[in-house]
């Protein structure tokens, strides 16, 4: 039985501890959508939900539940691709800079002998002979030494970054994707988190006052006061409010990389990008 959807994310740069930060007011939210039937209290519950009159917990678990589990798969998806593309198109830029010191064209035509070397082509000017012959007493080929622009086209530094970048044509989540609009059901319970306070909804349940336990200085556990309560939700929402909008602020500032990105034709411009990419990668929220 898979106990959680929502993975925290192994890393220390500050995007990915925003990112956990978001997703752990929901791991109580995912609890209550996660199927623990076995297939037997499943079939009993499908029969239940087919009949002329079915259970409350069959509605719950059926109706309610299946939606906001594939909800969440989508936004556990939607985090970690958001995450790895970003490293992903940095690292990219990080070696083009240090490798090819902002040399555009000589990346495009390193890496397509490099591609054809390796993948081979089917057009017959990429060929020349070497002038030598192998073992067989065939003569050796290597891939033909091409600068002009129709040739480097689809080995350039911007069509390698495509694939990190959304584009009409693309499916998934990309840098530039989603608006903060979009994750506004999530961004709305991370907000009010404190809301889904199992003890309270007890409370509500019993209509009884279940006291809240904190230690004191010397260790020992004693019952929280109405006011220190209060305060620690205070708290709370505030922090949870601020992780809000500067995850928010992350994917407004995504768009206008991806947009930027877009229009990226000289070596300036993808310094710029680079610098755009770091400053996702190192947003500060503390």
């Amino acid at each position: 039985m898979r106990y959680h959807i929502l993975q925290r994310f192994d890393a220390d740069d500050n995007l990915a501890l925003l990112l956990n930060a978001y997703m752990k007011p929901l791991f109580l939210y995912e609890q209550t959508v996660l199927p623990r039937e076995s297939m037997h209290e499943f079939r009993q519950l499908l029969n239940s939900a087919a009949g002329l009159s079915p259970t409350e917990e069959a509605e719950q678990r059926l109706q309610w539940a299946p939606p906001r589990l594939y909800q969440l798969c989508v936004l556990d998806n939607s985090l970690t691709d958001l995450h790895k593309h970003i490293h992903w198109a940095l690292d990219a830029l990080t070696k083009f800079f240090a490798e090819y010191e902002g040399d555009l064209k000589r990346y495009a035509i390193e890496t397509r002998l490099k591609v054809l070397d390796e993948f081979g082509s089917n057009d017959e000017s990429d060929w020349e002979e070497t002038g030598t012959l192998d073992e067989e007493g065939e003569p050796e080929w290597k891939v033909t030494y091409k600068d002009d622009e129709q040739s480097l086209e689809r080995y350039s530094l911007h069509r390698d970054l495509a694939q990190h970048f959304a584009a009409p044509d693309t499916m998934g989540e990309r840098i530039g994707t989603s608006k903060a609009g979009d994750f506004a059901y999530f961004s709305d319970v991370v907000a009010r988190a404190t809301s889904f306070n199992p003890l309270k909804m007890l409370r509500d349940f019993t209509g009884k006052e279940l006291p809240l336990y904190h230690p004191n200085d010397e260790g020992q556990m004693i019952p929280e006061s109405l006011g220190e309560e209060v305060e620690r939700e205070l708290s709370e929402d505030l922090r949870n409010e601020s992780i809000v909008q500067y995850f928010h602020l992350v994917l407004d500032e995504a768009q206008k990389t991806a947009t930027h990105y877009h229009t990226c034709k000289t070596s300036d411009d993808f310094r710029e990008l680079l610098t755009q990419l770091e400053q996702l990668r190192d947003v500060c929220f503390f």
